[in-house]
């Protein structure tokens, strides 16, 4: 592996890239940084400038942050965590809050619920953010879904599904986790649930589609059309057009879209990947996913089924590295952020990967078109002890494609913090 021995303090790495570059992908070396012990204060002080991209990177969030939790991160990559202006990001706490910041000096901003945290959603609430309102944030409450002010702390409802659904035994409308709303925030995909406490088991009654604008279910799939089959999670294409659920370990299922009617479909993958949808170049909806039986990343027109590859995930026979995929840049169509971790060699055996390639441990802007542009962001400095699946990357990415936001532990075992870098917005012309 290729380390250069340098230690690079915000105070030693002042230099900030042209305001039109980044790097293209290639094989560079992963110099040393002193791990921030605190956070950023603002957006004048990186906590350190990447001593390789000249990408600034700012300490986002802490374990103290909020009272009683070992780590604080961003949800996930197929989550948004910045709000429609980027005055706002959320956090999610170990202990199942979520706290919510300010997006320019990197503080928490004290709310009523638990410890300071947002009042009302625990655990897998599902925060989505309102599209255009900065101050608006759509939440999970079983069969109701609230649309909480976040600067008053106060909620009304979104949507309620009490009473209309086929399935009266259903108790949660949700989207597993990794959904979002369309673009424009009107429709949604969810599946309706329900579990059993004796039985320890979840049971999936069915489908839904639903426009907000009008308050409308558009259409349902009872489980019965897919053998009642527990899918991984459901979301919908950023048009709007697409309901996507994914089913693991089925094959005969595998990943699928539905127009909002469900009635028809068409597989897009055999398994349930690391994946997210977006907007191609033209407004396309994209599907883009980790295909480990093609050996590679890949895009594919959800409308047409035709593919095209963006990256080798096997660089060499017997090396490999898992990915994370974030197609949140709806307001920048036809690019995707990927970020990299747990690369082996050997089949393996080896971990870390003893050759360094491309595109490991790495934050990368992909440009979603056959030969697009691949750009890298930052080192995600994460190789052997990245500390599980919160140390994961994750990378997501805001709207308007000007900030990233990514999970590092800088390898040493310990809890992860998200930590957010400022991409220079020239790339995208």
């Amino acid at each position: 592996m290729i380390v250069l021995a340098l230690l690079c303090a915000a105070t030693l790495c002042t230099a900030a890239p042209a305001e039109n570059a980044l790097t293209t992908l290639k094989a560079d070396p992963i110099p040393v940084v002193a791990k921030p012990a605190t956070k950023a204060t603002g957006l004048d002080a990186p906590s350190y400038i990447d001593p390789v991209y000249g990408t600034r990177v700012f300490k986002a969030t802490d374990a103290s942050d909020l009272a009683g939790a070992t780590h604080v991160r961003h949800n996930y990559s197929r989550r948004q965590a910045f709000n429609a202006d980027n005055s706002r990001y959320l956090g999610a706490a170990s202990n199942g809050y979520w706290v919510l910041y300010d997006a320019g000096t990197f503080g928490v901003l004290p709310r009523s619920g638990e410890g300071g945290a947002l009042r009302g959603p625990a655990g897998d609430a599902e925060p989505i953010w309102h599209p255009t309102d900065p101050r608006i944030l759509f939440y999970n409450q079983g069969l109701v879904w609230y649309a909480k002010d976040v600067e008053s702390d106060r909620d009304t409802v979104m949507a309620d599904f009490r009473g209309r659904l086929p399935w009266p035994g259903a108790t949660q409308v949700w989207t597993k986790s990794e959904g979002t709303s369309s673009a424009d925030g009107r429709y949604w995909a969810f599946m309706a649930t329900s579990y059993s406490e004796a039985a320890k088991a979840n049971t999936i009654h069915g489908l839904v589609t639903y426009d907000r604008e009008e308050d409308r279910i558009v259409g349902t799939l009872d489980a019965s059309a897919f053998g009642g089959a527990f899918p991984d999670h459901i979301s919908i294409s950023p048009s709007g057009r697409w309901a996507v659920p994914s089913w693991a370990f089925n094959k005969a299922l595998g990943t699928r879209a539905y127009p909002l009617d469900f009635s028809s479909s068409r597989q897009l993958h055999v398994m349930s990947e690391h994946s997210d949808l977006a907007f191609g170049p033209g407004g396309e909806d994209l599907y883009v996913f980790t295909d480990y039986e093609a050996g590679a990343i890949r895009a594919m027109d959800i409308a047409t089924g035709r593919a095209f590859d963006l990256l080798p995930l096997y660089p060499r026979s017997g090396a490999g590295y898992a990915a994370h995929l974030s197609g949140q840049a709806f307001d920048r169509p036809g690019w995707v952020v990927i970020s990299t971790y747990a690369d082996s060699a050997e089949y393996g055996r080896v971990v870390p990967d003893a050759t360094l390639e491309p595109m490991h441990r790495k934050v990368m802007l992909l440009e979603l078109k056959p030969g697009g542009r691949k750009l890298s962001v930052a080192h995600t400095r994460v190789a052997a002890s990245f500390g599980g699946y919160f140390g994961e990357p994750q990378a997501t990415i805001s709207r308007d494609g000007s900030r990233i936001l990514f999970a590092t532990n800088f390898d040493d075992g310990g809890p992860p913090s998200s930590f957010m870098v400022l991409v220079p917005i020239g790339v995208y012309r």
